[in-house]
């Protein structure tokens, strides 16, 4: 009988040892929502998964369903995408596991959500190009709101509703949460409160 295999652009969000040379993935994918995953002997010298399932790489993978979890079959990363190495900056790295630790905590699992996956892909975008700067505050306020509105904990009649309708991440939404600041980290709070988690 013949696995379909499924092929997804995706972050891995986190990683642990499973059985004897194999591991366990968490990986947020935009086809696919959260996906918990196995791949066996990738612990190994000679795995060719090897290379390309680091914590927090950015990578096309290739996933055939299990009878409990997801397997891994293949990963290739996609650097080259999204203009170059992995994001270098300590800050900004920083920044972005953040980002990552949060969708953990707040995704429910397999479920689809592509706007959520512009969202941090955009993300990983500029934190690549972009230097560490007086903005990475404002960077992270703006895609922590992005991702409560697309999971349905932020309502739309704000203040910074241009912000919550955009994926972009430039110097106008940047202004436009400056701005509002006080009012956007209130909304964040009261967010994540709401969730309980």
């Amino acid at each position: 009988m013949s696995h379909h295999i499924y092929t997804t652009p995706g972050f891995l969000v986190n990683s642990r040892p499973s059985s004897e040379a194999g591991k366990f993935f968490l990986v947020f994918t935009r086809d696919l929502g959260m996906v918990p995953a196995t791949a066996q002997g990738v612990r190994l010298v000679q795995s060719k998964l090897r290379y390309h399932t680091q914590d927090y790489s950015y990578s096309l993978f290739s996933f055939v369903r299990g009878k409990e979890v997801w397997r891994m079959i293949g990963a290739t990363e996609l650097l080259q995408e999204k203009g170059g190495e992995f994001i270098e900056d300590k800050e900004n790295k920083k920044l972005y596991v953040r980002i990552l630790s949060l969708l953990k905590r707040l995704l429910p699992g397999e479920e689809k959500n592509e706007k959520l996956f512009e969202v941090v892909s955009m993300l990983y975008a500029f934190l690549n190009k972009e230097k560490a700067s007086e903005n990475r505050e404002l960077i992270e306020i703006a895609t922590v709101l992005r991702i409560l509105h697309h999971l349905g904990y932020i309502r739309e009649k704000t203040p910074f509703e241009s912000v919550l309708q955009s994926t972009t991440l430039n110097p106008v939404v940047i202004e436009e949460i400056k701005k509002h600041k006080t009012y956007a980290l209130k909304e964040i709070n009261n967010a994540l409160k709401e969730s309980q988690l």
